[in-house]
């Protein structure tokens, strides 16, 4: 799979989590796929615009009624991954007894190969009151951490982070991270996967949302390190919306991005150098006209496909009066799901020698950017794919790449 300068070599697949609706019996629960370029689409050469427009509302693979939505999910092979945990003992939950709640405190995996058999629960965790603790994958194998009580684990100084071996169908409870850690995951800033090391970073708020610590987990050594300098800075003090969320990282560079004032923006930062860049796209292309962003909505991290080939998903809202036979929709438009696919890169000469303008002054005074603002980064438009959204309460939780 791999993406190249302005256009896909090969189409990738994403498959999305949401609840929809709420009742006494519980939420209701479905995934979706979407594939990249989407066959609905037309060719390019039929479609010089970027931005494309699927007739056909999304159609849900899987449908299941949960006491609570999960949020974190995770693919091994052709397995997707669903956990979240609750602590039965904790409020409101406490009277919760119905089977669908006991099915929520399993993991449980789809296997994409074989639809038709549905979830099928996978081994019980050794910490199994995990509340909805965040995942990553590393060598096929998936590692949950957080999510418990502090002092379930803090006293046997192991168990906040644990590894599901899919090959043995076990899970194994790993050393806790050092002293001065806090084992509550309320803290954390962001979580990654160094694979070309074996490694697995988290960052945890160093007593305000504006600094962290960042620490590293050797795999092989089964090791816990502070990764030097081991207090940084958190910049640029963009409002950041997936904080908090599975991070994309991509050669040791941390990619987050999100729209925010009428432009894509896009942070990263290189853990090697301790450095932060930052670019902007303009958003109006994405738009057609009476459409804007709906800002309520929630926000998932960047999905990285290949190479400099970045997806953000994106909820915006089209105020137009429908036809009859969409009459529930006439009074709030329709709402629509923006698959949105950019190509990023770093140049650090992109502003040598060249003169700012006021809007970069302004851009670099309103956003913190002193310093390193001539190492920015280079974004551009690649596809836009808009899905209607027929379900008014959709809700999407949680975005995995296939």
């Amino acid at each position: 799979m791999e993406g190249k300068g302005k256009g896909l070599a090969m189409q990738f697949e994403i498959a999305l989590f949401a609840s929809t609706s709420s009742s006494k019996d519980g939420i209701q629960a479905e995934w979706y796929t979407i594939k990249v370029p989407d066959p609905e689409c037309p060719p390019p050469s039929s479609s010089p615009n970027v931005v494309t427009t699927i007739e056909k509302p999304l159609r849900p693979f899987s449908k299941v009624l949960l006491a609570w939505a999960y949020r974190e999910h995770a693919v091994i092979g052709s397995r997707l991954y669903s956990f979240g945990g609750m602590n039965p003992d904790s409020e409101p939950y406490a009277d919760v007894t119905t089977p669908e709640f006991v099915r929520f405190l399993k993991v449980r995996s789809f296997d994409l190969s074989t639809p038709d058999d549905g979830w099928k629960p996978v081994a019980t965790m050794t910490f199994p009151k995990r509340f909805q603790p965040p995942c990553v994958v590393l060598d096929d194998k998936l590692y949950v951490f957080g999510g418990v009580s502090p002092s379930e684990v803090e006293e046997k100084g192991y168990g906040w982070m644990e590894v599901y071996d899919p090959d043995s169908n076990t899970w194994e409870p790993l050393p806790n991270p050092p002293l001065g850690f806090s084992l509550s995951t309320h803290f954390l800033a962001y979580y990654a996967t160094l694979d070309s090391k074996k490694q697995i970073l988290v960052a945890e708020h160093e007593g305000s949302s504006l600094f962290a610590t960042f620490y590293v987990y050797h795999v092989l050594d089964r090791c816990w390190t502070l990764l030097e300098p081991p207090k940084r800075k958190l910049r640029p003090f963009y409002h950041d919306p997936v904080r908090g969320r599975r991070s994309t990282l991509v050669d040791n560079i941390i990619y987050w991005g999100f729209l925010q004032d009428g432009f894509v923006r896009v942070q990263s930062h290189n853990i090697d150098t301790d450095l932060y860049f930052h670019g902007r796209l303009d958003a109006k292309p994405i738009f057609e006209d009476g459409e804007f962003a709906d800002e309520y909505s929630p926000k998932l991290p960047l999905l990285h496909v290949a190479d400099r080939t970045f997806c953000l998903l994106m909820f915006t809202f089209f105020q137009q009066k429908l036809e009859e036979e969409d009459s529930d929709f006439e009074e709030n438009g329709i709402v629509f799901l923006n698959c949105i696919v950019l190509d990023i890169s770093l140049d650090p000469l992109k502003d040598a020698g060249k003169q700012k303008s006021k809007e970069d002054l302004d851009e670099i005074h309103k956003y913190h950017f002193f310093g390193d603002s001539s190492k920015q980064l280079n974004i551009s438009l690649v596809s836009v794919q808009k899905y209607p959204v027929r379900n008014g309460s959709f809700w999407l939780n949680d975005a995995v790449l296939l």
